[in-house]
């Protein structure tokens, strides 16, 4: 875990890296890897950037970075308009450090930056500490720029409206007072005049016309047709009347009023008593009526002496139109207006397996729930796996996404297992959140690697996780490992079989014994599953000048020549040769061992099995019978089939005079050991070099090679040398490992 994130650290190591994010209305900030634990040594800035006519709003909901004075080491900064709005570290309800707690922080433009800090590391008494960083969720708010024009002490960077103001969501803009007019600034307002004419006051016709003609009307008078255009509201509550209410409204109006609040508001209203506006007992609305339109649909058009119903308008915005012909003495009309924040339907999940978290019992405009799943569950959108989710109740009464479902955990199918297998617990075939395999291997050939105290059905047992893996309760995710099982052949040669001179092989007696050809025929021992045991000198002969890519031909599974031969070449990856061996030192066979590593492993089997390697030295005592099998030379003859003789180890005492009284200058070191009886007339021969020499340990019945056949004088006249495989087994572990 803490290399993990040391890793991290290095992946996220750099200075002064800058973050601008999509322009939203709302949207979230966290710390790198959040909620995992953030990286060392590293900076960023996050820059949040809502529309015109809006300012940023922020808080934090969770916080937890390292506590310090003057968060002097990790530390989250928020500033905007120029200006630090502070310097923060510790966690929520934390006495430590400086954290935000629930403060609200609040822009005067549209941009507010986060800058996170981090120091190189996070200890406490020197333990190394893991701190998850913080989320933040933020939300553009409207900017009242009609208030910063009432407030003369405020530079303001819009011009000011003569007259009046109103503000909406994202901006703002300007009317006049009845009987002026909105110039084309968008800000100054002028008087309105009209000239009517004396003569047409019946009629009611107007023109306009010069004023040195015709006597001048100001906007006070009573001949001035009344302005009522313009009317916008915006207040989250209020009164709305038809021109002198409750008296009888003018003629020939045309009337304006629109209601515009703030998004995420709906709109009610309610007609107040008395409602009273010209009506036709047969044609509907013929004279005068006022029209409601919302969301682009007209609610209604109202008339008469009954007060409409009360409306829900399921918007915030409405238009009122009012419309009214050259008669009449109706007292109108007058509505109150209210608002309520809209609500979003409760959240209802889609299965049983999805959880909401602090269900509420209502939900309004920007309100949020977070859908998560019962324990061995994913989440799942549009066939796409989330990590969370998390939904926002919209300005129209909608959820920002559709409610996702849960879905159970997969772990997919088991990794196969090289010379083993697995059977389901579970249902087969079922690889889901709780479901169980047990491994198992081969049998008798392997046997699973387990820890001291353990046992292969413990080792072997997995499970379906939560995270969507399968698990071991000892060893986790790591699959178990089936070792060959060395020194167990399925058809071992007799014990009691009467053997002169050397017998021909069963299939199966010697399931370790390989068949190669170096320089010649020659022979080996099988170790695991893809080391071949052999006479260092089969590879680099005595006497003989060494020759560079040299073919190395190595054969197993089988008793005959032709046969083994079909079943093909095992190709060598490498040769090592122990240090000791001298190939120019004609009359020592000291270090006389070699191992070849196979490309490949072999599948073991009743014919293809590995030997044990000696563990004590009762394998070398005097009389101990042991078997040495090969290839080579019988009577004068190169065998075809695999054959063996049965020899008892030597005194080493008598093998030295013989060498003596043979004349010999060969070395007799304390790394080799003798075979045989001159009266016995048996031995290895030229071809069995490499093979070994097999003992069967009677206290744990296994095969054990005891030693590699080396050297001789001729062949059956007398004792026959061996490395002594006990002097190099730690070199033979070192080199291939210790499971051998």
């Amino acid at each position: 875990m803490w290399l993990f994130f040391l890793l991290v650290s290095a992946l996220f190591c750099r200075a002064g890296v800058s973050t601008p994010i999509p322009q939203k209305l709302f949207g979230e900030v966290t710390s790198p890897l959040y909620p995992k634990p953030y990286p060392n040594n590293f900076e960023t800035t996050t820059v949040i950037t809502v529309p015109e006519g809006y300012r940023v709003k922020l808080v934090f909901w969770h916080f937890d970075v390292e506590p310090s004075e003057g968060c002097f080491y990790d530390y989250v900064k928020v500033s905007a308009d120029k200006k630090d709005l502070g310097r923060f570290c510790g966690q929520l309800g934390s006495a430590l450090g400086n954290p935000p707690g629930k403060k609200e922080f609040l822009s005067q433009g549209t941009k507010m930056l986060l800058t996170f800090h981090t120091d190189f590391s996070n200890e406490e008494n020197g333990t190394i500490m893991f701190y998850k960083g913080f989320l933040a969720y933020y939300h553009a708010v409207d900017l009242d720029e009609c208030a910063s024009q009432h407030n003369s002490a405020e530079e303001v960077s819009q011009p000011q409206c003569q007259h009046l103001c109103h503000n909406y969501i994202g901006g703002y803009f300007c009317s006049c007072h009845p009987g002026y007019e909105l110039q084309k600034d968008g800000h100054s307002c002028q008087g309105k005049l009209r000239w009517t004419q004396e003569g047409d006051r019946e009629t009611g016709k107007e023109q306009e016309l010069a004023p040195p003609q015709e006597t001048l009307v100001t906007p006070s008078g009573s001949d001035l047709t009344a302005e009522c255009s313009s009317g916008l509201y915006t207040e989250p509550s209020g009164y709305i009347s038809s021109l002198e209410y409750p008296r009888p409204y003018p003629p020939e109006l045309r009337c304006n009023y629109s209601i515009r609040v703030e998004r995420g508001l709906t709109l009610h209203i309610k007609f107040l008593e008395p409602f009273e506006i010209d009506d036709h007992q047969q044609v509907h609305c013929p004279y005068d009526q006022l029209q409601i339109y919302a969301n682009g649909k007209n609610l209604g058009e109202f008339c008469g002496n009954q007060r409409p119903p009360d409306l829900d308008t399921s918007s915030n915005a409405v238009d009122l139109l009012f419309f009214t012909d050259e008669s009449g003495d109706s007292r109108g009309w007058k509505l109150h207006y209210t608002t309520d924040i809209i609500k979003c339907p409760q959240p209802k999940p889609l299965d049983e397996f999805t959880i909401i978290q602090k269900l509420q019992p209502q939900y309004q405009f920007r309100d949020y729930f977070i859908a998560t799943c019962k324990q061995g569950y994913q989440l799942v959108e549009r066939n796409q796996a989330l990590l969370s989710f998390t939904a926002v109740c919209q300005d129209d009464g909608t959820w920002h996404r559709a409610m996702p479902t849960c879905k159970i955990k997969d772990c997919g199918q088991p990794r196969s297992l090289s010379n083993g297998d697995f059977n389901y617990i579970t249902r087969s075939g079922v690889n889901t959140y709780e479901a169980q395999i047990q491994y198992y291997c081969h049998e008798p050939y392997y046997k699973m690697q387990t820890r001291p105290g353990s046992n292969e059905n413990a080792r072997g047992l997995y499970t379906c996780t939560a995270q969507g893996i399968w698990k071991n309760e000892q060893e986790g995710e790591k699959i178990p490992r089936c070792l060959p099982v060395c020194g167990k052949p399925v058809n071992p040669v007799q014990q009691k079989q009467r053997i002169i001179g050397g017998q021909k092989a069963q299939p199966g007696n010697f399931p370790w014994q390989a068949y190669t050809v170096i320089y010649g025929r020659g022979g080996g021992a099988l170790l695991g599953d893809r080391w071949i045991l052999t006479a260092a000198h089969t590879l680099f002969p005595k006497d003989h000048h060494a020759q560079e890519n040299v073919t190395k031909d190595v054969f197993l599974g089988h008793t005959n020549v032709e046969e083994i031969q079909k079943l093909g070449n095992h190709p060598v990856h490498r040769v090592i040769v122990h240090p000791d061996y001298r190939q120019d030192e004609s009359h020592s066979f000291e270090g006389d061992i070699a191992l070849l590593e196979l490309e490949n492993s072999v599948t073991l089997g009743p014919n293809i099995l590995p030997i044990c390697l000696p563990d004590n030295e009762t394998f070398y005592d005097k009389g101990l019978m042991g078997y040495v099998s090969g290839f080579g030379i019988t009577e004068e003859r190169i065998a075809n089939d695999l054959r063996f003789v049965r020899l008892p180890v030597a005194d080493r005492k008598a093998c030295e005079r013989w060498l003596r009284e043979k004349q010999s200058n060969d070395v007799f070191s304390q790394n080799m050991f003798c075979t045989g009886d001159p009266s016995l007339k048996q031995d290895a021969c030229q071809g069995d070099s490499g093979g070994v020499f097999a003992v069967r340990d009677t206290n744990s019945d296994r095969w054990v090679a005891t030693g590699i056949v080396s050297w001789g004088i001729g062949c059956s006249k007398g004792y026959g040398f061996y490395t002594k495989l006990l002097s190099y087994v730690d070199w033979i572990k070192k080199e291939i490992g210790e499971d051998v």
